[in-house]
Parts: C-alpha cells; sequence; structure tokens
C-alpha cells in the first residue's frame, strides 16, 4: 500500500485536491438532492450514452470490484454499444498474444502468463480476478462474430524484462499515464469508438494524470467512476450504507459533487486510510502534511468521481485470491523476486504469500475478524 500512496502523493500538484470540496455550510445545505441510483451495470451503460470514455478507478486486489468488470464483459450491451476495453493490469509488449487468445486462439500457458506478469505494475500482476478476466472475454467473444468482438488493450507500457537489470533501465521505459493516453486517443478517441478503461485510482487524479492527458485534447470525454470501499471505523461505514441499504447491489450513484453523497462520503471524523498509509519527506512542514492527508482523503472518497460504485457493505468486501504461480512456479517467483530486488533493493516479502491464498481476506477487520482472516 504504501508505494500506491506514495506515487499518488508525487503526482498532486501544489495545490491541493481538497479545496475542491464545498465549506462547511454548502455541505449542510438543505437543498443537496439524492443521486440517482441505478444497478451498476445500467449506470455504466447510460453514462456511455454521453461519453466515449468510462474510468473505472481499480482499487487494486478488490474481488468484487474484479467480479463487476467481468459482469460488464458478460453483458450483451457491452459488445454491441462498447466493444473495447483499456486495461492497466495488461503489458503493451503482449498485445499480440492477447488479441490471439481473447479471439480464441490456443495460447500456451507459459506465454499467455507474460500477459499479466511482464508489466511495470510493481511487482506483477497476482489477482486471480485480472487473470480470470481475459477468459471472460475469451468466452464472451467465442459466441460472436469477429466483427462484433470485444477488444482488449494492454496499456502498461512495453518492458522486455530480460533487459531490464537496474532502475536507470526501468527509467528509460515510457511514462505509465503518457503511454495509455496516447493510446486512447490514437486507438479509440481517434476512431470515434468508445471504452471502458480500467486504471489505479491514482491515474485519474493530478496535473499529469490519465485522465487529465486525454482531455487536454479531447475535453469531456470521461465518465469517472471511483468505488465504496468504507471508511477505517465501523461506525462510519455502517452510516453511510444506511444510506445505501436500498440500493441495488452493485450500484452506481451519480452526482456525487452537489448531492447528498457529497456529505455523506467526506463525514467529519471519518477517514479512509489510516496514519501507517502515509509517507512523507523529511523536509515537509506540518501545514504541507495536513493537506497531503486532505488531498488522499478527497481522492479515496469518491467525491471528485462522476459517480460511485457501491459494491456492498464494506465489512463484506474481500480481496481477491492471489494467482498460484507465486507458489508452485520456483522459476517465475525468483524471476519476479529479481524485479522486486530491482525496484526496491529488497526482496519480494509479502506476507500474503506466506498465508493460505484461498482464505477470506477482509479489506476491513473492524477487531471482529480473526488473525488468519484479516490478511
Amino acid at each position: 500500500m504504501h508505494w500506491f500512496i506514495v506515487s499518488v502523493l508525487l503526482a498532486l500538484s501544489s495545490v491541493g485536491w481538497a479545496q475542491a470540496l464545498p465549506t462547511s455550510n454548502e455541505t449542510k445545505s438543505p437543498v443537496m438532492a439524492k443521486p440517482t441510483v441505478l444497478p451498476a451495470t445500467d449506470g455504466i451503460f447510460a453514462a456511455f450514452q454521453n461519453h466515449s470514455l468510462v474510468g473505472i478507478a481499480d482499487k487494486h486486489e478488490m474481488a468484487q470490484e474484479e467480479d463487476f468488470y467481468a459482469a460488464l464483459i458478460r453483458d450483451p450491451r457491452f459488445a454491441k454499444d462498447v466493444g473495447n476495453v483499456v486495461v492497466e493490469f495488461g503489458g503493451a509488449a503482449q498485445q499480440e498474444t492477447v488479441d490471439h487468445y481473447v479471439k480464441g486462439d490456443y495460447v500456451p500457458y507459459q506465454q499467455l502468463r507474460k500477459v499479466w506478469a511482464d508489466t511495470l505494475w510493481y511487482p506483477t500482476v497476482i489477482d486471480i480476478g485480472y487473470v480470470n478476466f481475459f477468459a471472460q472475454v475469451r468466452t464472451v467473444n467465442l459466441a460472436l462474430p469477429p466483427s462484433q468482438r470485444i477488444h482488449v488493450w494492454l496499456s502498461d507500457p512495453p518492458v522486455d524484462w530480460s533487459k531490464i537489470n537496474t532502475q536507470t533501465d526501468l527509467s528509460k521505459l515510457a511514462d505509465r499515464d503518457q503511454y495509455p493516453a496516447k493510446l486512447i486517443e490514437s486507438e479509440i478517441l481517434a476512431k470515434r469508438k468508445k471504452a471502458l478503461v480500467i486504471y489505479g485510482l491514482n491515474h485519474f487524479y493530478g496535473p499529469t494524470s490519465l485522465k487529465i492527458l486525454v482531455e487536454q485534447h479531447y475535453p469531456g470525454a470521461f465518465f469517472f467512476v471511483s468505488p465504496y470501499f468504507g471508511f477505517q471505523t465501523k461506525a462510519c461505514s455502517e452510516t453511510f450504507e444506511k444510506t445505501a441499504i436500498d440500493w441495488p447491489q452493485p450500484a452506481i450513484a451519480t452526482p456525487v459533487h452537489g448531492s447528498a453523497l457529497q456529505t455523506d462520503l467526506h463525514a467529519p471524523g471519518c477517514d479512509y486510510l489510516s496514519a501507517s498509509n502515509y509517507s512523507f519527506g523529511p523536509n515537509m512542514t506540518e501545514a504541507e502534511k495536513i493537506q497531503r492527508k486532505a488531498d488522499m482523503e478527497f481522492i479515496s472518497s469518491g467525491v471528485g468521481a462522476d459517480a460511485l460504485l457501491y459494491l456492498g457493505p464494506a465489512a463484506d468486501l474481500t480481496k481477491s485470491p492471489m494467482s498460484q504461480d507465486l507458489f508452485l512456479d520456483e522459476d517465475f517467483r525468483k524471476e519476479i523476486d529479481r524485479r522486486a530486488l530491482i525496484r526496491t533493493g529488497a526482496s519480494l516479502s509479502w506476507f500474503t504469500v506466506k498465508d493460505n491464498p484461498m482464505s477470506p481476506r477482509y479489506w476491513h477487520s473492524y477487531g471482529d475478524r480473526v488473525k488468519s482472516n484479516e490478511h
């Protein structure tokens, strides 16, 4: 989690995203209407009626969100009305491989695995949900004529790990926001197509983010959806979830800004991130630290999005099981460990690798989960 927080902090401008929040008087205004709530798939396809791109902020590892991606692909409206999906969890060097796979060709597993393993995602893509996503696209495409099949665009910058031995080698590769922005512009927007864009939360915020780069040339192209994943404290989550008790699961609620959601998602005294999630430079002032924390809370809350994706109560949200390759393929594990060493100078040391990957791992323990299930 620390590498994610640091990357977002570095991407943020000095202006502070939290400054976009309304004043306390505005948040308490009785005129703030309730949002429109739809079944989540219906909400996504409604957004495509007025936008070329629907971006979903991927809460990395969340099993329920990964399941939702598969549900979208299975909906007949996706192939008919959208037809393209741009994903962060695939390396562009393997575009030809994924093209063959999703159209039904035989692809040896060792080659197919490079699609999600040979990325700049640190240190590799490991969730079963992401792996299953490609299989879901293949299954849907096999029932469609070639002209109507879904196209998957791998947009993590191309990398040949056999030629990467130092951090300097890594620094010469394409930027992880600029590369997908150019791909989306040339392959989707310039050709008047539509696409679902699945990327991590930090790629939708900041002056050099994927979203900002695309909209410099195509203003308003994105409809941005952010997932609800719960507050740090159980009471805060339960208070918000009372407002969603009659919502379908999953659901899309929009708009966020200017509706009652704005207040509910940014409730005083309720935090999305714990103190351990923050890492600050030694020269930062207290005022700068406070502003950065406010920025991160703003981003995590979903207040800056066009819509909220509600996947269920926070206490029920779990992490995706991990790919068995890290456990069963010693050579693969050694290679991923080598990549971790290049990036950080430290070997792969996730505590989750040591646990049974099929055990439930909840996003929030709230103090009432047994220890084996917390992690």
